[in-house]
């Protein structure tokens, strides 16, 4: 499967010689496509960008050609800071985390750049005086796993005269452990950027021991269609998270409603995915609760299910209807509340109420100032 997958990339010219090598001499066929990968990185970094940059903002993020809201975040910050040169006057660029596969580009959404491999970017500035890494939290053992195993990045990271190193913390269950944030405190000076109102606090400042900042995330209505009761169609999203009484609460909303069409969402290109979110009356998350599937489907004017979350959500949530206490609580409630709210002057007030709500903390220019803000260095908790 991994081979095929490749091969697809690969120039079809190309084939039939990358096959007979590894006919041949038995490599993985993996092998050619990287060296290929590699060869049109080197010239995209040769005409895009000058080696003897100073100063370089390096936003790290996975190898691999999924749709996660993890990757689209990242990139939005990427995106975002290439606008704020004047602020803090560095050349940006989006690498693939060391150890992961190598990748030119993210097929699935509809971004423009080319990702880099980590190690080729830094051989290539060979004049940085400053170097700041945006490292999600999830990777953080990784990354420091690579950097501390591998002699040639330790030295050039180590004749770098500034390092800043900012953990992407998107998910508060996946805080670093202390003896991490030592090994990462050795190379530069560190901080946390944050997704969530709800463990932007105090509280995390001095349990990690760095400055923290509240950035939040790009979900924010401007970027979504808006469509109104009589629009919409008679379809559920539903998260791919796992959960054990997902398939109980499904089978009862498909037993009460047998016309409404439930879509589980798994790996579909992102754009196809706003427009199906545009068309849906309704949504239900098994994840965090406060997530994308929650978020832009109310954006994109349709209602949304959830269990209340105290790590994600703030206590205002626990206003809506539709937000439960439990899952127990939304087995028993949410065909009852399905069958009330599919109203259009009751789906309309409701709708308007979860909006409303959300817009409160998915805030465009909001985002936009928190970023200007934590390349100013002032931070929400510093």
């Amino acid at each position: 499967m991994i081979k095929e997958k490749i091969a697809q990339i690969i120039p079809n010219k190309l084939k039939p010689f990358a096959r007979s090598v590894y006919k041949i001499v038995k490599l993985p066929y993996v092998s050619v496509n990287n060296f290929r990968i590699r060869r049109i990185q080197k010239r995209l970094l040769e005409r895009n960008y000058d080696s003897k940059t100073e100063s370089l903002i390096v936003f790290l993020t996975p190898g691999y050609n999924v749709v996660t809201g993890g990757i689209l975040a990242i990139n939005s910050m990427y995106e975002e800071t290439k606008k704020m040169k004047d602020i803090h006057n560095s050349e940006v660029i989006l690498c693939t985390l060391p150890e992961d596969p190598l990748l030119l580009k993210y097929t699935k959404f509809n971004f423009k750049d080319y990702l880099y491999d980590f190690n080729l970017v830094l051989s290539y500035f060979t004049k940085l005086h400053y170097l700041m890494l945006h490292v999600p939290v999830v990777y953080v053992p990784q990354f420091i796993k690579h950097i501390y195993s591998n002699n040639k990045i330790f030295y050039k990271l180590k004749d770098i005269k500034s390092i800043h190193i900012n953990i992407l913390l998107m998910n508060i269950k996946n805080l670093p452990c202390i003896n991490y944030l030592k090994s990462l405190g050795k190379i530069g000076l560190l901080t946390a950027t944050t997704a969530h109102e709800a463990y932007t606090t105090p509280e995390l400042r001095k349990k990690l021991g760095i400055p923290i900042h509240k950035l939040g995330v790009f979900i924010c209505p401007e970027f979504y269609e808006k469509k109104s009761y009589n629009e919409k169609e008679d379809i559920m999203i539903v998260s791919p998270d796992p959960h054990p009484m997902k398939n109980k609460i499904l089978s009862e909303i498909k037993n009460n409603f047998p016309n409404l069409k439930l879509i589980i969402i798994k790996n579909m290109p992102y754009e196809e995915y706003k427009k199906l979110i545009a068309k849906a009356k309704w949504s239900v998350t098994f994840g965090e609760g406060l997530d994308g599937y929650f978020i832009e489907t109310i954006f994109s004017g349709g209602i949304s299910f959830a269990v209340y979350n105290s790590d994600f959500f703030t206590e205002d949530f626990k206003s809506l209807r539709t937000v439960y206490d439990s899952y127990e609580e939304m087995y028993s409630g949410i065909c009852t509340d399905l069958a009330e709210l599919d109203d259009e002057k009751v789906y309309n007030e409701y709708q308007k109420s979860q909006y409303e709500l959300v817009s409160k903390y998915y805030n465009y220019k909001q985002y936009i100032k928190n970023l200007e803000l934590f390349y100013k260095g002032v931070y929400t908790y510093p």
